[in-house]
């Protein structure tokens, strides 16, 4: 398999030039793709490609947009495409156009299973590289990494860097909050963000679409889209902080927007169709956008990736569906819609369940990805979210239901938003004395969005601590499920199957340096029906 540094030095580019300029590079390639390329939803046989054209150049040229995979690449670039691509695409000029804002995502398929190809982004002899792999249909081991929230303005990308050197991936899997719709003020230099409206938070399509091309700027970003395949979710940010669906009123409710909004049901869902287009344009998703029905069928992203035998990946959507939170969302004693509301909503639950119940005896392994944490976490009697599945518990003890009833323990669910590493058992009942672990949860730190130990919210809600360590530690002392909590780093996780256990490495990667070196912060290994050893 050709490795990071192989793969740029096909550019003819130095190892000294890489080092001042690390990321994939054509002559020219900048002024005509400035958000880069990417590839995403791999199956064992297709993914879906993903590009931006400059809008004055496509304005002053008017070219044709021409496409080449490859699965055998050499040290000529040139002749790669003169001989060895085995598929090419030309996209019409006019198919690129202020519509999608000159975005073009489309789906290559017919390819074969667990294999590493090429593409070649080709426009008025200005070229773009990038790389991706296909799902295997037999594999004994398998690895791929899991990020989540990434504030622009929190801090630079180091962990991006690092995520495109993970040759062995199979694909980085994207938790949520891949943009942040408020402005929030930079807290390292060159972060700025100055949305079009001249708001604080996104109001229209030209911020939604100004937010994704900020983000993509960075060169790290671009690198790790460009070198690894992805599969991305939603969380919150996406559109607005801890939204739900105000099935009463019909449409989106979120406490953070401003009441002249959350009390029009007109503006709300044109702000929704804002984000959610925006969203379709960036994210290279294999999913499909039709505003004319009811807003809850515009799109659909919940869905599943079977990676051999080994394992499905079921992606999960906690946000579109989810009834309202207890009205203290944070350090709460709780309400009583926590036992009646649901999260994932009736359909995407019955799909849920049904995945989960027919994957038993299919795949080794259900890991599931799971927006906002999964397991209790209760200090001192008050929940810490009830944003999370603790303000849900209703709809959490169907799914511990589920899975004790059909004798499953095969589940690892994957979870972002919190800004924080994690590790714990997954419990048949969340008492103090549980009895049977049915999985485990693994949730990955913020690439670059701020932490407890920077937001400083608990010196109010949790003054009797000091620091955030021991808010720490007496949130894994209260809750004997939870077995690692840090809140004080960011980074990404790289998963582990194989046919007997699952591990997840924690790395942490300083956000506030463009060059740190990245560290182990722990690794943690599940086997079916036990509880998680730490392994590091």
């Amino acid at each position: 398999m050709v490795t990071r540094r192989e793969f740029l030095e096909l550019l003819g580019i130095s190892t000294a030039y890489l080092l001042i300029h690390p990321y994939v590079a054509f002559a020219g390639e900048d002024d005509i793709f400035p958000s880069g390329v990417a590839s995403a939803d791999p199956t064992n046989d297709s993914i879906i490609l993903w590009t931006r054209i400059n809008p004055e150049v496509h304005k002053r040229l008017n070219k044709n947009l021409k496409v080449y995979i490859i699965d055998d690449i050499q040290k000529n670039p040139d002749k790669v495409l003169k001989e060895k691509a085995i598929k090419e695409f030309e996209i019409p000029a006019n198919k690129i156009t202020d519509i999608g804002d000159y975005t073009i995502k489309f789906k290559v398929s017919g390819l074969k299973p667990g294999k590493t190809y090429f593409y070649i982004f080709e426009y008025d002899n200005s070229k773009k590289i990038g790389r991706f792999k296909t799902l295997p249909t037999e594999v004994d081991k398998y690895q791929f990494i899991f990020v989540t929230c990434q504030n622009y303005e929190d801090g630079y990308y180091p962990a991006f860097k690092y995520i495109s050197e993970e040759d062995e991936a199979g694909f980085v899997l994207h938790l949520g909050d891949a943009i942040y719709e408020r402005v929030y003020g930079a807290k390292v230099s060159g972060r700025n963000i100055n949305l079009p409206s001249g708001s604080k938070f996104a109001i229209s399509l030209e911020d939604y679409r100004y937010l994704y091309k900020k983000y993509l700027s960075d060169e790290n970003y671009q690198l790790a889209r460009a070198m690894q395949t992805f599969i991305y979710i939603w969380d919150d940010h996406e559109f607005a902080n801890d939204y739900y669906y105000n099935y009463g009123k019909d449409y989106w409710y979120s406490p953070s927007l401003p009441k002249e909004l959350n009390e029009d049901r007109y503006k709300s869902l044109l702000l929704r169709k804002y984000a959610v287009k925006a969203w379709y344009e960036y994210i290279p998703a294999d999913v499909s956008l039709d505003f004319k029905g009811h807003p809850l069928e515009w799109i659909k992203i919940y869905r599943d990736f079977k990676i051999g035998n080994l394992a499905n990946l079921i992606c999960l959507d906690e946000r579109s569906y989810r009834e309202s939170q207890c009205p203290k969302r944070y350090q709460s004693v709780g309400c009583y819609t926590q036992s009646q509301h649901t999260m994932l909503g009736l359909e995407q639950k019955r799909w849920f369940f049904d995945k989960v119940i027919n994957n038993k005896n299919k795949f080794g392994w259900n890991i599931v990805a799971n927006e906002v944490q999964f397991v209790s976490g209760k200090i001192d009697g008050f929940y810490g979210s009830t944003d999370a599945w603790d303000g849900y518990i209703g709809e959490r003890e169907e799914i511990l239901d589920i899975l004790t009833k059909n004798d499953i323990n095969n589940i690892v669910m994957l979870t972002g938003d919190r800004h924080a590493f994690l590790a714990a058992d997954i419990p048949n009942s969340f008492k103090e004395n549980y009895d049977k672990v049915l999985g485990a949860e693994f949730m990955t730190g913020a690439i670059s969005s701020i932490n407890a130990s920077e937001a400083g919210w608990w010196k109010k809600d949790l003054s009797k601590y000091n620091n955030v360590d021991e808010i720490s530690q007496a949130e894994i002392s209260q809750n004997p499920w939870t077995k690692f909590l840090n809140q004080k780093t960011w980074g990404y996780s790289v998963l582990e199957i194989d046919k007997e256990k699952v591990s997840s490495t924690f790395y942490s990667v300083n956000k506030y340096e463009k060059n740190p070196p990245k560290e182990i912060l722990a690794k943690f290994t599940y086997k079916r029906g036990e509880s998680i050893k730490r392994e590091i």
